[in-house]
């Protein structure tokens, strides 16, 4: 698994490539969020997993959203509390959470786990959601390497987990400091949470 906070500390991301900043962290919102935002996709509490630097989280709470942001690497969340006010910041993962949110944002983390560690991430995103919630999703379609994210993989983690899929399309997300890419090809998923309670509804 990477290593997320030795790279916010100035560690490699991926071993053998230099360190030339954090991709994701682009000084403002992914678009794709401020896409959802506009069409209505957060309400209630949001869950921002993944949250990195607070981009995303500060952005919605500028919105009037709750927004709590989570992230496993600790110097991450220390530059998020220096960069805005509103947000609840928490150093952890979503694991930690059962029933709280409204809407979750999962943006550019599936990508991030071992292939291995990817459905149990979305059964943590179901588990922090309430029934019905929203989720909104992103990660990156690349082939090889240890980012690669097939469709069907994704598909899979999702629905086995507890997600009905209402959108899935390919698009991108925007990133600083690769070189000659300032976009890098993405899932993008739209989903809400099915009720825990839908097969005990048809048992006589």
């Amino acid at each position: 698994m990477v290593d997320f906070e030795g790279f916010y500390r100035g560690g490699e991301l991926v071993e053998g490539m230099a360190h030339t900043g954090v991709p994701w962290d682009i000084g403002a919102p992914q678009p794709l969020v401020v896409a959802w935002e506009a069409a209505g996709r957060f309400r209630g509490h949001v869950l921002d997993a993944g949250c990195g630097t607070g981009g995303n989280a500060l952005f919605l709470a500028t919105r009037g959203h709750r927004v709590t942001g989570v992230d496993i690497a600790p110097t991450a969340i220390e530059t998020a509390r220096t960069r805005g006010d509103g947000v609840e910041w928490v150093v952890g993962d979503s694991a930690s959470f059962t029933g709280q949110f409204d809407t979750v944002l999962a943006s550019a983390l599936f990508h991030c786990l071992p292939p291995s560690q990817r459905p149990g991430l979305m059964v943590s995103l179901r588990n922090a959601a309430v029934d019905g919630a929203l989720l909104n999703l992103t990660s990156l379609a690349v082939e090889g390497g240890p980012f690669e994210v097939s469709a069907p993989e994704l598909r899979t983690a999702l629905e086995d987990a507890g997600w009905e899929i209402t959108r899935f399309d390919s698009d991108s997300i925007t990133v600083t400091g690769v070189e000659g890419l300032p976009t890098l090809p993405a899932w993008v998923v739209e989903a809400t949470a099915t009720s825990r309670d839908a097969g005990a509804a048809t048992t006589p």
